[in-house]
Formats: structure tokens, sequence, C-alpha cells
């Protein structure tokens, strides 16, 4: 599978931020265009770990602070075994966005507050019973990777219970991804897999 392209780091934030403001839990990997990897470890939408170039907390937070451009997969939650960070969530995303210019010192509890993600998540207000069979799943899964790597799974399975229908899902899902060019070959792929007409 070919690797992501370089996307500005800001853009990674406000994906960091839809998944803080969805409740996953996950590992974040970021490599930056200059070689530097950094991890983000997420549960139930809290940040509770961060790793940059060997350092934690604060010091990894301010060298990660600096990344321009990286590239970011999703890997499977692993539990931290890390005294956790002292500042919340939102804080520590206001940091990496420049919002604030330090943490502050004795943060506050890590609780998720509202407001965190700079475009908001659409998040149903009750889960159907979702119309999808294994196999479409699989089909959706499979062919988002092609174009946005392993995050595929768990964007997928943010819009796999919300579905009405296959259509609707393939535009929702193509929404997903940053070029237009990319999204649209997504879109003629998934319709050409499922039988989908007008996508």
């Amino acid at each position: 599978m070919a690797q992501p392209e370089f996307t500005p780091f800001v853009e990674l934030l406000d994906r960091i931020a839809g998944f803080c403001a969805q409740g996953h839990t996950a590992t974040v990997m970021l490599v930056s265009d200059d070689n530097r990897m950094a991890q983000i470890h997420l549960l139930g939408g809290r940040i509770i770990f961060i790793l940059c170039r060997g350092r934690r907390g604060r010091d990894g937070l301010s060298i990660m602070r600096t990344m321009q451009r990286a590239r970011m997969t999703l890997d499977r939650p692993s539990v931290a075994q890390n005294e956790p960070l002292e500042w919340s969530t939102e804080v520590i995303l206001d940091y990496l966005y420049g919002s604030i210019d330090a943490l502050p010192e004795g943060g506050a509890q890590n609780t998720l507050l509202p407001g965190i993600a700079r475009r908001p998540a659409a998040v149903p207000a009750q889960p159907s019973a979702s119309v999808l069979s294994a196999e479409q799943r699989s089909v959706f899964e499979t062919t988002l990777a092609k174009y946005i790597g392993p995050m595929a799974e768990i964007v997928c399975a943010d819009y796999f219970d919300e579905v009405s229908d296959l259509r609707a899902l393939a535009m929702n899902l193509a929404g997903e991804i940053p070029t237009p060019d990319q999204a649209a070959k997504f879109r003629a792929d998934i319709g050409k897999a499922l039988a989908i007409s007008g996508i």
C-alpha cells in the first residue's frame, strides 16, 4: 500500500480533534516531512499520552507543535503505562493549534470538554440498525483504505451505523478524502464495485 502524502499539520489536528469529539480509542502515529515521529494515544476521546522524538508530556508537545506537514496513520490502541498528561484534551489541542502560547502549570484533569473540534463532527442523535452486509462493509473499508490508509476502518465505522442507503454512505465517505480528484476516484470505484449509480 502506498504511503499517504504529507498533509499540513493543522489539517491532521482537525482530524485528531474529530476523533476526540467522536470518542475514539486509538493510537495516532505521525511522521513529519523532516522525519520526526510522534504518537498520540486516545482513550474514549481523551488524549492520554504524547510521545514525540522520545520526549513525553510538555517537551513532546513542544516539539510536535512545530511540525509543518506530516503523514498520519492509526494503529490499534495501546495502554500507556506512563504518568497521564496533566492537561485536558481541549488545552492540548489549543496548544498544538497555536491558540495558546504556553501550557498552563498544574493542568486540569484530563476530561474532554465540549467544542474541541474546529470542524464539528456529525454524530447521529440515535444510531439506527445498519442495513449493510458484511461484504458491503468490507468493500467500503478496502476501497477507502486505498485513499486514506489504515484509518479507513475507523472512519467507515463512524458512518456504518447511521447509513440510510449506499449512495449516501459513498458520498459521505468521499467527503473524508482530502483531494477532490481522489474523492471522485473513490466514488467511481465504489459505484463500480457495488453497482451504485449517480455518485
